[in-house]
């Protein structure tokens, strides 16, 4: 402990009492801020600035014109609106889309490249039974693609198919017989058919009319071949029972839009006895039962579906004493 009556001790703490007042006297003080100048008002200028009164004095004179709102166009289709230029008719294409989807004829371009694949193998082969299939095939094809290029909406292939319709159309003609010179142009188209399912484009550049001429496209009887081929073995197995409709509704669906738009192609303009009415009326009945047939798939009514199948075959057989190629 320190004693402070020592005079060495007195005079220790004297010298440390005025170190401590030098060192506070030295330490900087609080920095001097600068502030804005507060706002002055003229009170003459803004005796009018405010209302004494809102509700009496600010609501008073009649209301401000704002203009009518600016519409918006609403360019969204209204639902089940059928597609601009879409009549339902026939003989230009324009309503194509009321008998045949997009995606069968697709799936159906896609099944006869595959057939093509099967058809035109060997010279030997075709010269048996290859060239048969290729003419069936190749004018289903044609057909198809004519019906593309004229389609009334967007569809897959849509911009080779007037190129493509006229060159299977011009091979199915030749394939009336199987000859090496004909095994060779079929097996330039099964490559081409290759590329445009793959996403190609063989024919870019190739001009050719979008309309199609239809006696120039296809004949009757390779048409009726394909409906034969659809109707027997596939459609009406796949409405025998209701079990059958329920378990293969797509299938039924594809194969009824496919006989119906072979029944409108069939009664184009310049198609063979196209101007016969009573040709026409048996055409016209393909196409409805086959819009009657996907319609009771739709409603997954099964009698709808099935009655309109055998109207397809009454209809085939009645046309067929009369009209058979």
């Amino acid at each position: 402990m320190l004693r402070l009556n020592s005079p060495y001790t007195l005079a220790a703490a004297i010298l440390l009492a005025g170190s401590i007042a030098i060192g506070l006297a030295q330490q900087p003080g609080p920095k001097s801020v600068r502030r804005a100048e507060p706002p002055k008002f003229d009170p003459a200028a803004t005796s009018t600035a405010f209302f004494n009164n809102a509700i009496d004095e600010g609501l008073s004179g009649p209301r401000p014109n704002l203009g009518k709102p600016t519409a918006v166009a609403n360019n969204t289709p209204s639902v089940g609106t059928p597609a601009a230029g879409n009549t339902g008719g026939s003989g230009s294409g324009t309503g194509w889309s009321t008998i045949i989807s997009g995606q069968t004829i697709e799936d159906t371009i896609k099944t006869l490249k595959l057939q093509t694949d099967a058809s035109v193998t060997t010279p030997s082969d075709f010269a048996g039974k290859g060239y048969k299939a290729v003419r069936r095939d190749f004018s289903v094809l044609a057909m198809l693609f004519a019906i593309t290029g004229d389609y009334d909406g967007d569809v897959r292939f849509k911009a080779d198919a007037p190129a493509a319709r006229d060159v299977f159309a011009r091979t199915a003609a030749n394939a009336k017989v199987g000859t090496e010179q004909v095994f060779k142009e079929a097996k330039a188209r099964k490559q081409e058919l290759a590329d445009i399912v793959s996403g190609s484009n063989p024919f870019a550049g190739k001009d050719a009319e979008r309309k199609p001429t239809w006696n120039a496209v296809c004949n009757r009887a390779p048409l009726m071949q394909h409906l034969e081929s659809i109707y027997e073995p596939r459609l009406k197995p796949n409405l025998a029972s209701e079990s059958q409709f329920k378990s293969h509704s797509d299938d039924v669906v594809k194969d009824a839009e496919m006989i119906a738009a072979i029944g409108e192609a069939m009664a184009q303009n310049g198609m063979e006895d196209a101007d016969a009415d009573d040709y026409k009326a048996f055409c016209k009945r393909l196409v409805k039962a086959g819009k009657d047939i996907v319609d009771g798939v739709k409603l997954k009514n099964f009698q709808s579906a099935s009655t309109a199948a055998a109207d397809i075959g009454k209809a085939c057989t009645e046309c067929h004493e009369n009209y058979r190629s």
